[in-house]
């Protein structure tokens, strides 16, 4: 029998939990020392040991998950250091910010080392940059990737109903509406121009078109078998049905309703201040500041961080190693309250051999379990980091209990006995003052640290990126009985012929 810490044919000898020491954090492969004083880090982490100059941090392409109830500091000792760190090792970085306060703190640093710095302010739109959520999709459309530009179309639809999914008594008409909804946008994409290709038009195009007879007459010019016609016909069918239709007709009007009556917002999406491609390769910092008290636009979010990630999956295939030259990161500040992201699971497990980060910071494990239902297992079960700051959630609290483990003492043929490293008494009453969090890295086993606040580090003082307010342009409007007059004129083919040919 050798001896030492072993696992002998199902007896647990002489083994168990402990606390690491600072050295095995120091010397584990997947952390790097780096020095702030310095002014500029060889890579970007979270940070392990600190005491505000310089810092242990995992540099490893490991997803990380926070856990930390309101109040608990997570910005002031997680999320700002963090995007600092990122900053002096020149990694790209997409940011999260409910209250705007990653941006106050950070995008002065962030200018000052060159960064392309971008900013969708969804609370103040006058300030905020351009995105166009239909730019990518018209583009793929018109280039051939038809495959790729469907399914960006269903995730688009599926993230603009999830609202009227999560509150329906039956999700039937939410169906329907979503089929309805897509029948629209392929007519949209496929008929009109590149400049004419945002959400303002297309909410225009469907508030006027998904009555029985609009529905019918825009149906009419499809070509018959194509996936426009298909479910355009699958709302028709039941056009008999004053109920079914009435209902499908009030999930478009529920999912348009942000787009019907805000023109700031209208005039925002409708171009793009970036393009996504040039985040992965190049420094780049976008600040998504979106109304923690209202969720109304939350859901634009989740289309954005699809949207990126797919352009930068596209981006990364390119490379010979399929990985983007510029390490990206998301930072999702309070990311269990953004709607569900469509393939988030598979976002995760994809992600890390493309060189791209999640950093997901949520209040609770039932928050995440809520929103991700059968894959929130999948999503922490991919995160190798977790930190934990508080929470009285007892589900959480035994999951971080069981998983640091305890002390077993036991002899070939003995009795076990357990005594656990830390009790939920303790895991309750981590120093908040003092920045205590409890993180379990990697494989190592795990470490009780204190992480600085913010003001305790020496990346120095910057004033935020100026927002300037912006004289918004003039939307070029998009109008479907010019394209239908055209169609009937043999002026432009019918729409979505090649698809049916072949």
């Amino acid at each position: 029998m050798r001896e030492g810490n072993e696992f002998i044919r199902g007896v647990t000898y002489k083994s168990g939990s402990r606390w690491a020491d600072e050295d095995e954090v120091r010397n584990s492969p997947a952390v790097t020392y780096v020095d702030f004083a310095s002014g500029n880090c060889p890579v970007g982490g979270t940070p392990i040991i600190s005491d505000g100059r310089t810092a242990y941090v995992d540099s490893s392409d490991a997803h990380t998950l926070v856990f930390g109830a309101t109040g608990s500091k997570k910005t002031r000792l997680i999320s700002m250091p963090l995007i600092n760190i990122l900053t002096l090792a020149g990694e790209s970085f997409i940011a999260t910010d409910p209250k705007g306060e990653l941006y106050d703190r950070t995008s002065g640093l962030a200018a000052k080392n060159g960064y392309d710095t971008y900013v969708l302010n969804l609370r103040d739109m006058g300030k905020s940059d351009y995105w166009n959520p239909l730019a990518q999709i018209y583009d793929r459309y018109h280039n051939g990737d038809r495959d790729e530009a469907l399914s960006m179309m269903n995730d688009l639809v599926r993230s603009m109903t999830e609202p009227q999914r999560l509150g329906a008594e039956d999700p039937y008409w939410v169906e329907m509406g979503s089929a309805h909804a897509l029948a629209n946008l392929l007519f949209f994409i496929e008929t009109a121009t590149k400049e004419e290709a945002n959400i303002f038009n297309y909410a225009k195009f469907s508030a006027e078109r998904s009555d029985p007879g609009g529905t019918e007459e825009i149906a009419g010019y499809t070509a018959e078998g194509s996936i426009a016609h298909v479910n355009f016909k699958t709302v028709l069918t039941n056009k008999e049905a004053s109920k079914t239709f009435a209902g499908v007709a009030s999930t478009i009007s529920a999912m348009l309703r942000p787009f019907v009556t805000r023109k700031t917002l209208n005039q925002v999406l409708s171009r793009s201040s970036f393009d996504a491609k040039d985040i992965g390769r190049s420094k780049t910092a976008i600040y998504i500041i979106v109304p923690d008290e209202n969720s109304t636009l939350h859901f634009l979010v989740t289309i954005f961080i699809k949207q990126i990630y797919e352009s930068l999956i596209s981006e990364a295939q390119k490379e010979p190693e399929n990985s983007l030259p510029v390490r990206v990161n998301f930072v999702l500040d309070e990311f269990c309250n953004l709607p569900t992201i469509p393939d988030m699971a598979s976002m995760i497990s994809a992600g890390r051999s493309r060189n791209m980060r999640f950093f997901l910071i949520v209040q609770s494990l039932g928050q995440l379990r809520n929103r991700y239902e059968e894959d929130a297992d999948t999503i922490k079960g991919n995160c190798e980091n977790w930190i934990f700051l508080t929470s009285r959630e007892s589900a959480l609290l035994n999951e971080i209990y069981n998983l640091c483990g305890g002390t077993l003492q036991n002899s070939l043929g003995g009795k076990a006995d357990k005594h656990p490293l830390i009790s939920l008494s303790d895991l309750q009453r981590l120093k908040k003052q003092h920045g205590e969090a409890l993180i379990m890295h990697g494989r190592c086993y795990p470490i009780v640290t204190r992480l600085p606040d913010i003001d305790e580090y020496v990346f120095g003082t910057y004033l935020p990126v100026r927002q300037k307010k912006r004289d918004l342009h003039k939307i070029e409007y998009y109008d479907v009985g010019r394209v239908i007059a055209e169609i009937k004129e043999k002026k432009r083919p019918l729409p979505f012929s090649e698809e049916v040919s072949g």
